[in-house]
This record gives structure tokens, C-alpha cells and sequence, in this order.
């Protein structure tokens, strides 16, 4: 509340944010990197982010060209509005539409913009980081009708336990009133196939039959000499064509082979599926047999790996990224206006008009791969460069990733080594170095790190080093990891740290949790909890725990008690020891606590609520003890009869707690096809203010390659003392899409503020404009 009790410092407050405000929103790039993970018939998209986040709820729930994905950032010091906005572009696949990612937008919400309407299911990762995405593939391009493999005479060789009935081909069985079955989108359920572009010419029933019989043979001979992954691709080809005579006996045979790749929860889903379409095919004595057969609970979860292929194929290059330039301006005016003192009547106005903003921001995202069947190496770089026109010296480039990194799954290893961002171990700070794995066996991985930590603008070197072993997480059963890390600043022992990260998924519950002790400060660093829970009926339950150390321990955090020193200075003058001691008294402990639910009342619409709890604890007084001859000049009391200087830190206050209820609506196909709508508001409740936050966001697609987004956001608070402040802000953002590739944006907007009390009032107002051009290219 300092802002609005010390109303002298209002100007200097808005005037510095403004000029920082184009170094700080490129600060922090949350996308981290868009992977796509083809399987059998679906592919997994994954956003996997830099920092860790929590998945409120996405609209639409089932199928579109957009999807919107709405989340939270953990770290409360990353605020939305701060943040500039990021497009990350997926790598091109066949079989998978084009996805785009773009974060922020709307409130608290990711789009995903997929080159064609699909269907798809959306949940967290099991990492606290990432976000996945189930797609079922594309269709893949029909063999021609020449080229179709000849019937042969039905073989010996078939899969040992196979059902009998399963050795010659059945009378063909009249199809059931249903959609063609499909592979399994997501572990638990099944989806429908997005809808080709342009689908292939029908063919006639007896081509069918043909290439129906050839496939199945195929699967039958891949399965009897344990070749499960060309079983399973064979099996979904022929379920992909019309209804024959093969199709019942496809879909009894492929959840065998999903057996047999140690897919036990697909091959329920199979299994399911078959008994669901032919309760009195020949096969379902066999089939419920083997149903009830499959191993559950913890035996389910530790299911056999995927089997390799036998030969590694071609490899295939792919190459995908984007440029973007744009060009930021602001302007902003504050008004203060002073009561005049005791028996005057005239009052105070103060009046200040100036260009807070005009900087060109270029960013640069490339991403190179190449993939085999046994291999996969990935190529990333990602930087930002920032022109500064009116201050020069604050430009800056920044390096945000530049790394490559190899996974071998016929060796069992994986390595990356460049710029990246953590990826557990302990590792906190984005870093230069190198982090590797090796699989003990299809359960078990031993993992090290090594690397110098990267702090834009900080003196200060960090190097550390760490290792860990992990259990891999499988569906239905946890996955754990136990680490060790040792880190140093400017040579001197500043982590010592060992801790745990638990996850685990089973179709509806997904849940993350790190445990971080610190030796050397002999206290707890983090301690953190969060989960997703997804009901039948839609309903998704989240919360989350938050119990960390604001900031992390460092020795760094002791620079305060001995203001004018380094800290090398401290560390020879005090003991590292002393100086640790110090660190811990000043470093505070932060507390979260968020539970929510969001709940489909349609198709089109869905409310959600969530309740935060965050408290920030206090700090306790230090003090130190300097030789006076040592230092020189004392800010601090001196003791002249010990000649040193006496520094007393006062404690820092604790914050109270802080309470906000929240309130969400989403609205999709609002007023016209495609566009969103989405209404916020929140209640706050602090110890010494109220307040209240309302926002209105609509997002309108119209003449297919044209965009308009509007948001209104309006914050008002007041405190005890008297003084109240109200803030709204309007915007409006046109785009405009040309050949799939090249995007215009630009957006204007306002923000006005007024701040009254008993002594002083200010009114502010800021207008800003951005525009630019993105090139996306695969």
C-alpha cells in the first residue's frame, strides 16, 4: 500500500515502471518449446512451459479449429499483463494438423489454433509444466488400388494364444448402427477422426474386402513373430475402412496386440469397444475372457514398454520457427492535485505529459529435428532483441534457448546441451551446460546435470552440478525421482540441496509434487503440491499448495545487512557461516493455497470458481559487525571503544493473509461462429484493502483470415486509511492472416487511473500502441 500512502512517490513510481515496461515484458519467455508425439493412430501435442503452471479448464471441450486452454502461473511474481506475447509454432507432421500456440490471451488463457477442425482431449502433465493435448491422426493417404497386395492362402503362423476363431475369416457380420471404430485417443477413452480436408474416392465393396483381407493377414503374420507395433498399425488399417467381413475379427485381434506392445489400458479400451459393437460376435466368449484376464491396479500400470522396430528406417528432416518484429509507443499524463493548506482556498495541480515507451522488439524462434525410428534430435534456438529509442543504453539481445538435444530409445540415453531451461534435478535458473540420461531398464533412469546458471544483468556466477534416479511414471501407477545438487557463487558453496519431484496420471487424476531441502541453510527451500482431478460428468477439481522460500536461499539474500559491501567483502570480514546465518534471517517464506472447479453447463458454456489463499511470512532482524578500519565509511552506529561498525536490518513485515475469490465464464460460438467470450471477477480481500477486478474479454474471427479481440479490464480498491484507487483499461487488437504464414497485428489501448485520499489525488493516464508482422515458416 505504499503506493497510496506515499502519494509524493506516485510520479517516480508510474514514470519508472513505464520506462522499464519494454525491458520487462520480453523478461520472461513462458513457452518453452511445442513437441508433437505421434503414436499408432493419435499424437500427443505437448506445450511444455519454463515455468510451472496450473490447468483451470479449455474451451471448446471436445472439437474445433481453436482451442483455448485457460491456466495459472504458480510463481505469483510473473503477471499476465506483464508478460509480452508469445507464438510458438508446432513442428509439421503428416498426420497432424498444424498447431499454433499463443500465450497470453484472453484472461489467463492459451490458444491453440489448429490448421483444421479435429477433435481433441486436453489435461496437465504429470511434469507441473506442460500441458498435453491428445489429437487423433490424420488419415494417411490410401495405397493405390493396383498396388494392392494380393490375397494369400491363410497362414500357420499365428500369435500363440490367439483366439481360434480368429484362424479363418467369419461370415461377414452386418455392420452395427454406429460409427466406424477407431484407435483410442487417449488412454481411458475413445475420439473420433478429424475430418479430411479432401477424402479419398470410394471404393467399392469388393476392393474393400481385398484390402481388408490383405491387412489382416499382415497383422496375423506380424503378431505370431511378436512384431506388435506393424500388428497394431495393420489391424487400425483395416478397422479404417467401411465395414467387411474382416472388421470384427480386426477388432478382436488388435486388442491382443495391444497386449502384446504392453499397452494394457488401450487393450481394455479395445476390448471395451469390440464387446460394445459384436456382444454375440464369435469372438466375444474369447474376448471377455481375456478382458478379465488383463493385470490391474499396480500390475496394470507397469505395463511392458512399446517394442522397437527391427531397423531404424528413414530419416526425416523437418524445420519450422518464426520472425516477428514489433514496434511499441506509449504516452502517459499524470494530474496531482493537492487540498491547499488551513485557510487558503486555492488547490495544487501538478501536470506531467512524456513518451514512456518507443522500442522495436524482434524475436526469433527456429527449431530443426530429425527423427528415425530410433532416434529423435531436436535443434532450438530462441532470441529476442530489444531496441531502446529512447534510452539506447537499456537495449538489449538476449539469448533465451540455443541447445540440441538427442534421445536414442534403441540405446536408452538422451542428451541436451546448450541454453535451455530446467528440467527438475533441482535446477532452478535457466543455464548454460549439459543434462543427460540413461535408461537402467524400461522402469528405471539415472539422470546428471552440469552448468553455469543464466541471470540476465546479474554479476554474480553460478555453477552446479547434480544427479538423480528416477522411476519412470506409467499410467495408474506414480512416478518418483531423488535428487542432489551442489551449487557455488563466485566459487563459495551457495546450494547444497537434495529433494524429490512425485508424478502420476490414471486417465482422471493427474498430480505433481516437489519436496526441496537445503542442507547448507538446514531448512525446507520448496514444498509444493498441485493436481487436477477430472470427474465424469466433465467437472474438473484442481488445486494447488505452495511453500517456498521468497527467494530461493542464497547467499545473495545477505547483501542487505552490510549495504556498501560485496559479498566477498562480507564473506572475509564475517565467515561464510555468519554470512549463510544472515542469508536464512532475511529470506521469507512464502505461502499458497488455491482449490477451484469448473463445470460444463453446455457445449458452448462453462463457469468456474477458485478460491487463493497467499501469505508472505516476515524476516528476522540481523545484524552486523564490521572492523571500522576496515571498511572505511560506516552506515551503520559505531562502537568506538570495539572500533567496528554496528549494522542493525530491521525485520521485514510479514504481509497477512490475502484472500481472492474468482469467478470465470467461457462462452464459445458466442453471437457468431468461432468467436469467445470470456468474463472474469474477483473479490480481494487483504489486512489493511478491499478490492475487486472485473474483465471482459471477446475474441471475433470474421472473413477467415481477420481477427478482432476486445478486453476490458477495471480494478478498483480501497484501504483503511482512506485512500481509494480505480483503474480501467480498454483494448483492441485487429489481425489479419495471409497465405497461412505472414501475420499483421497491431493493438491500441487505454489506461486510466485515479487514485483519491484525505491529502492528495492523482490522476493518471497512459495510451499505448503496438504493431508488427510475424512470419511463421515449416
Amino acid at each position: 500500500m505504499s503506493f497510496l500512502k506515499k502519494p509524493d512517490s506516485t510520479i517516480r513510481h508510474v514514470l519508472a515502471a513505464a520506462l522499464l515496461l519494454a525491458c520487462s515484458i520480453a523478461n520472461a519467455q513462458i513457452i518453452d518449446r511445442v513437441d508433437i508425439a505421434p503414436g499408432e493412430s493419435e499424437a500427443e501435442i505437448v506445450v511444455q512451459f519454463s515455468q510451472k503452471i496450473l490447468y483451470l479448464r479449455h474451451a471448446p471441450l471436445r472439437d474445433g479449429k481453436n482451442l483455448r486452454i485457460f491456466i495459472r502461473l504458480i510463481d505469483t511474481n510473473l503477471v499476465e499483463s506483464d508478460l509480452m506475447q508469445e507464438t510458438v509454432r508446432a513442428p509439421k507432421t503428416d498426420r497432424v494438423p498444424g498447431v499454433t500456440v499463443l500465450y497470453p490471451e484472453l484472461i489467463n488463457g492459451m490458444l491453440v489454433t489448429f490448421s483444421k477442425t479435429t477433435s481433441f482431449s486436453v489435461r496437465p502433465g504429470t511434469d507441473g509444466r506442460s500441458i498435453i493435448i491428445t489429437v487423433p491422426l490424420l488419415p494417411a493417404a490410401p495405397a493405390p488400388l493396383t498396388k494392392t497386395p494380393p490375397v494369400k492362402q491363410p497362414t500357420e503362423e499365428i500369435a500363440k494364444g490367439a483366439s481360434p476363431a480368429l484362424l479363418a475369416t467369419p461370415a461377414a457380420i452386418a455392420p452395427p448402427p454406429v460409427s466406424q471404430p477407431t484407435e483410442t485417443v487417449t488412454q481411458v477413452a475413445k475420439e473420433e477422426l478429424a475430418t479430411p480436408v479432401a477424402p479419398p474416392p470410394v471404393a467399392s465393396a469388393a476392393e474393400v474386402e481385398t484390402r481388408a483381407k490383405a491387412y489382416l493377414e499382415d497383422a496375423r503374420r506380424a503378431m505370431a513373430g511378436k512384431d506388435s507395433a506393424t500388428a497394431v498399425n495393420r489391424l487400425n488399417r483395416v478397422l479404417g475402412l467401411p465395414a467387411s467381413s474382416q472388421t470384427e475379427a480386426a477388432q478382436a485381434l488388435i486388442g491382443e496386440a495391444r497386449e502384446l506392445n504392453g499397452e494394457i489400458l488401450k487393450a481394455k479400451a479395445e476390448y471395451d469397444l469390440y464387446l460394445k459393437l459384436f456382444p454375440a460376435g464369435p469372438n466375444a466368449t474369447r474376448v471377455r475372457e481375456r478382458l478379465a484376464a488383463l493385470p490391474k491396479d499396480a500390475a496394470l500400470a507397469r505395463a511392458r514398454p512399446r517394442a522397437l522396430p527391427k531397423e531404424a528406417g528413414p530419416a526425416e528432416w523437418t524445420f519450422n520457427g518464426s520472425v516477428s518484429s514489433y514496434y511499441y509507443t506509449g504516452k502517459s499524463q499524470i494530474e496531482t492535485l493537492v487540498p491547499p493548506p488551513p485557510g487558503q482556498l486555492t488547490f495544487s495541480r501538478d501536470t506531467l505529459s512524456l513518451v514512456d515507451q518507443n522500442s522495436l522488439i524482434s524475436s526469433i524462434n527456429l527449431n530443426a529435428r530429425r527423427r528415425d525410428a530410433f532416434t529423435d534430435t531436436r535443434i532450438v534456438v530462441r532470441d529476442t532483441d530489444n531496441k531502446n529509442f529512447l534510452s539506447p543504453a537499456r537495449s538489449y539481445n538476449r539469448l533465451y534457448s540455443a541447445y540440441i538435444d538427442h534421445n536414442d530409445r534403441q540405446v536408452g540415453y538422451y542428451l541436451r546441451a546448450g541454453r535451455q531451461n530446467p528440467n527438475g534435478m533441482g535446477v532452478m535458473d535457466r543455464f548454460d551446460g549439459v543434462q543427460a540420461g540413461y535408461n537402467l531398464n524400461p522402469e528405471w533412469r539415472v539422470n546428471a546435470v552440469y552448468g553455469d546458471a543464466v541471470e540476465f544483468n546479474s554479476p554474480f556466477k553460478k555453477n552446479f552440478y547434480g544427479a538423480s534416479v528416477e522411476l519412470l511414471p506409467q499410467t495408474g501407477f506414480p512416478g518418483i525421482s531423488v535428487y542432489g545438487i551442489e551449487q557455488t557463487l563466485d566459487g563459495m558453496a551457495n546450494r547444497r540441496a537434495v529433494g524429490s519431484e512425485v508424478r502420476y496420471f490414471d486417465g482422471r487424476v493427474t498430480a505433481y509434487g516437489m519436496l526441496d531441502y537445503d542442507v547448507l541453510y538446514k531448512g525446507v527451500n520448496i514444498a509444493l503440491l498441485q493436481g487436477n482431478y477430472l470427474s465424469e460428468g466433465g467437472d474438473n477439481y484442481f488445486f494447488v499448495f505452495d511453500h517456498r522460500r521468497a527467494p530461493s536461499y542464497s547467499l545473495t539474500n545477505a547483501l542487505p545487512a552490510a549495504p556498501g559491501l560485496s559479498l566477498q567483502e562480507m564473506v572475509a570480514l564475517q565467515g561464510i557461516d555468519q554470512v549463510r546465518a544472515q542469508a536464512s534471517a532475511l529470506t521469507a517464506m512464502s505461502d499458497m493455497f488455491s482449490i477451484g472447479v469448473t463445470h460444463p453447463l453446455s457445449e458452448s458454456w462453462q463457469v468456474g470458481v477458485d478460491y487463493r489463499l497467499s501469505s508472505i511470512s516476515s524476516t528476522q532482524p540481523v545484524m552486523a559487525v564490521l572492523p571500522l578500519g576496515v571498511i572505511g565509511t560506516c552506515l551503520g552506529t559505531i562502537d568506538p571503544v570495539n572500533n567496528t561498525c554496528v549494522i542493525d536490518t530491521a525485520s521485514q513485515q510479514a504481509s497477512g493473509k490475502n484472500h481472492v475469490v474468482t469467478f470465470q465464464a467461457v462462452g464459445t460460438n458466442l453471437f457468431f461462429t468461432n468467436a469467445v467470450g470470456v468474463a472474469n471477477l474477483s473479490l480481494i480481500q487483504a489486512p489493511t484493502y478491499t478490492g475487486q477486478a472485473m474483465g471482459i474479454g471477446y475474441v471475433l474471427p470474421f472473413w477467415e483470415q481477420w481477427r478482432l479481440d476486445t478486453n476490458l479490464r477495471y480494478y478498483t480498491q480501497k484501504d483503511d486509511s482512506g485512500d481509494k484507487q480505480d483503474r480501467i483499461s480498454p483494448s483492441l487488437k485487429l489481425s489479419w492472416q495471409w497465405h497461412s504464414s505472414f501475420y499483421l497485428e497491431g493493438e491500441m489501448g487505454r489506461e486510466m487511473s485515479n487514485s483519491t485520499g484525505p491529502t492528495r489525488n492523482d490522476h493518471s493516464r497512459r495510451d499505448y500502441v503496438y504493431m508488427g508482422v510475424r512470419w511463421d515458416f515449416h
